[in-house]
């Protein structure tokens, strides 16, 4: 990280200077890339007034306080930048979140990972609907797959989780 400490209307001091940029070193785990930080330590009157402003590819965070203290001052301006890069954090965090939810539903079926199936290929054998019932009767089978005699159609009798049959007749269009 590129420090640069300014001093307007005050004595410049190393011990300020190794302070700001110790304190400014925590920033590096909110940014990536390249930083760089002006620091402008100035006094008015009898305000000391702290202004930092990061520039972090591109992305500038500012902040400026003013107290009777010159270290007072730079530690509220440093606060701020903290929440500053806080919420700047979490507005990604959330983005990146967002992102990935919306790439999962919008991905095509065919790439999503299926479970694996099993395939057999069953016999459609034509038959009566009385027939197919007492066919699934002597079965332990849950389903059948039949041609109806009368429609012609293809019929499914399947057994439902209560016990009973339940026939299904597919429309194919």
């Amino acid at each position: 990280m590129q420090v640069s400490v300014t001093f307007r209307q005050l004595e410049p001091s190393e011990a300020l200077r190794n302070y700001v940029t110790d304190r400014l070193k925590k920033f590096k785990r909110y940014l990536e890339g390249p930083l760089e930080a002006h620091v402008v330590l100035g006094l008015e009157k009898f305000r000391h007034l702290a202004d930092v402003t990061i520039n972090s590819n591109g992305r500038l965070i500012k902040g400026r306080e003013e107290n009777v203290d010159m270290y007072a001052a730079i530690d509220l301006v440093m606060d701020k930048i903290d929440m500053q890069l806080r919420k700047h954090r979490e507005k990604l965090r959330e983005v990146k979140g967002d992102r990935s939810r919306t790439a999962a539903a919008l991905e095509p079926e065919e790439t999503r990972a299926l479970p694996p199936i099993r395939r057999r290929q069953v016999e459609v054998p034509p038959l009566e609907l009385a027939d197919a019932v007492e066919l699934m009767q002597t079965k332990e089978s849950p389903i059948l797959v039949f041609t109806d005699v009368n429609t012609g159609a293809l019929s499914i009798l399947y057994r439902r989780a209560d016990g009973g049959l339940a026939l299904a007749e597919p429309q194919l269009g």
